[in-house]
């Protein structure tokens, strides 16, 4: 079964069940789905589910009394409830990210996972903060991650900079790049500074889960690498590549090296 209706990020699409001919009949959050809490005046929280993207609903029934919801953004193609993944998009072995470098030091570089190539979604929240679970929960004023549409936090004339700010922001799947990771070549002679820069937006593929808390990445192969960089040394202007490993500033002139990924069009 399925329905051709859009829906925005944060639009309510159905409660979590409903009583149809004296039978429950549950709704699970799928793909592009997460469950929203709507706080009632007698403070009770009833569970609605809420879009995540910009799509069309499609319902797929599970069995008689349970369908799972998923909105599937426009241009993609329909697929199975069997491949569909527990709701989200899971970053797994052999998937290609991409990531924005947060620290570097001499052995390994740290970064955080923003979206999956060719799966059409942006990474929800791993943690609890402004894209977590408790994103789409209606928090007082003052503190906590709110959504878009919780009409108490937003442009609260009473707002000032200590109770406007958002105190827990939460954190996205994180990854780390090894030395030994950034290319396939000259293995002992890399410098980590010669290759990334914090801020980059590195294209990069998962080769292993890790240790647990950070996925093992790799820019190995030649399609992989920086694909968007700012100078360091200049005015913070964007760079372009114009050959493997170096990028330019072209109002200021100024080179940096870059491991860069497919430079050549």
């Amino acid at each position: 079964m399925s329905s051709s209706t859009i829906v925005v990020p944060g639009q309510y699409i159905t409660p979590t069940y409903k009583l149809q001919d004296n039978k429950q009949i549950n709704y699970q959050p799928g793909r592009g789905t997460t469950i929203a809490q709507i706080e009632t005046g007698d403070n009770l929280k009833i569970p609605i589910i809420s879009s995540t993207i910009l799509g069309s609903i499609h319902y797929f029934k599970i069995d008689d009394e349970n369908i799972k919801v998923n909105v599937i953004p426009k241009g993609e193609k329909i697929i199975e409830e069997n491949d569909i993944s527990n709701g989200i998009n899971l970053p797994k072995e052999n998937d290609v990210v991409l990531v924005k470098i947060n620290r570097i030091t001499k052995l390994q570089i740290y970064c955080e996972i923003l979206s999956i190539e060719n799966k059409g979604n942006i990474l929800k929240d791993s943690g609890i903060g402004s894209n977590g679970s408790l994103s789409h929960e209606s928090i007082p004023a003052g503190g906590g991650s709110q959504h878009n549409f919780n009409i108490q936090t937003i442009a609260s004339s009473q707002s000032t900079q200590l109770n406007s700010t958002i105190f827990d922001l939460g954190e996205n799947f994180k990854g780390i790049i090894r030395l030994q990771d950034i290319k396939s070549t000259n293995r002992d002679k890399i410098k980590i500074e010669e290759n990334f820069k914090p801020g980059d937006i590195v294209r990069a593929i998962i080769i292993s889960l890790g240790d647990g808390t950070n996925y093992y990445l790799s820019t190995s192969r030649n399609d992989l690498g920086v694909v968007f960089a700012k100078s360091e040394n200049g005015s913070g202007n964007l760079m372009y590549p114009i050959d493997w490993q170096n990028m330019i500033d072209i109002e200021t002139g100024l080179i940096e090296k870059r491991k860069n990924a497919n430079p050549f069009i």
